[in-house]
């Protein structure tokens, strides 16, 4: 009979591997290469220096999520920073097929012990839904202002979508600061054995706690918002603090609310990069390029690193 650890581990893999299939396939059949080599050649040497500047702070977006990371396991587990960042890493590969990136919590708890992995499920959630409350928190009024501004008004669709939002966001918020108690009242509860081991870590957080996650969040965020702003100033579209303060947060928002899987991100980001920061420049070449090669900084180099991570401690997963 096969364990249930053997087709996890063939999941995780099939996963990988399909990723890196449909890399293969974005990568072959992009159609912007001679837009990119043209760039190259004609790009004064100082614009180079914003390039510097989003690779420099590839670290700590990663850094700081790993602090994130550690903090939100502590409750379960006490693990080191290497077992934190090559849960991250390992994450971002296994998420890379999967719609949203919800399968990055197979790579992270795959780095748990096996008793908490029921329980990191539960703490991954967790994690994505505190990054996506801050991106809908900043999103929100940028967008809002960005319509108002630039269209005069919003047009019905975008309007309804924006009050989804909105109640998205007070309800993240709302059940965010009760997690304690529903998982002390859960866990409390008749529910079965089985589904308390999901919840039960819940009721360990303080409000302090979870004010330090949230906290992290917004940091990370903050860092990437500039690693973007970097990337366009590196191809030429040069956006006032102003305009950047609202055009980047709103892409973020239709970004990450938008359904898609990762290996597709690519597009998404490029098209509502158009959309955005298309209102303040006409490099529409240049402002899809900047999409896409932020995208790659973030993702591409990650996941081939959290590929090799995982393979690299495939030794360590086994003795788990």
């Amino acid at each position: 009979m096969i364990s249930t650890k053997s087709i996890i581990a063939v999941l995780k893999w099939a996963i990988i591997a399909v990723a890196y299939l449909f890399l293969a396939y974005k990568l072959m059949t992009f159609d912007k290469y001679d837009a990119l080599r043209e760039e190259w050649i004609k790009m004064p040497v100082s614009r180079v220096w914003w390039l510097v500047y989003v690779m420099a702070l590839l670290p700590f977006n990663w850094l700081f999520e790993t602090i994130k990371w550690r903090k939100m396991v502590s409750s379960i587990e006490a693990i080191s920073w290497t077992t934190a960042i090559q849960g991250i890493l390992a994450g971002i590969s296994t998420g890379f097929f999967t719609p949203n990136r919800v399968g990055e919590m197979v790579g992270r708890i795959a780095f748990l012990l096996p008793s908490n992995r029921k329980a990191g499920v539960t703490l991954s959630l967790v994690n994505s839904m505190t990054q996506n409350t801050v991106m809908a928190v900043f999103g929100i009024p940028a967008c809002i202002y960005f319509f108002a501004k630039t269209q005069g008004s919003m047009e019905t669709d975008m309007a309804g979508f924006l009050l989804l939002m909105i109640g998205v966001v007070f309800g993240f918020i709302a059940l965010y600061a009760a997690l304690p108690s529903i998982g002390k009242n859960l866990s409390e509860s008749n529910l079965s054995k089985k589904a308390k081991e999901f919840i039960f870590c819940l009721s360990y957080y303080t409000k302090k706690d979870l004010a330090i996650i949230m906290g992290l969040s917004v940091v990370r965020y903050w860092i990437f918002c500039i690693q973007f702003y970097c990337m366009l100033q590196f191809f030429g579209i040069h956006l006032n603090i102003s305009q950047a303060f609202v055009a980047i947060p709103a892409n973020y928002l239709l970004v990450t609310f938008t359904p898609s899987l990762a290996f597709s991100e690519a597009a998404v980001r490029s098209s509502s990069a158009l959309l955005f920061i298309g209102a303040y420049s006409g490099k529409v070449v240049h402002i899809a390029l900047a999409g896409i090669s932020i995208w790659a900084v973030n993702f591409i180099i990650p996941m081939v690193l959290g590929t090799v991570v995982m393979m690299m401690a495939k030794n360590f997963l086994k003795s788990k």
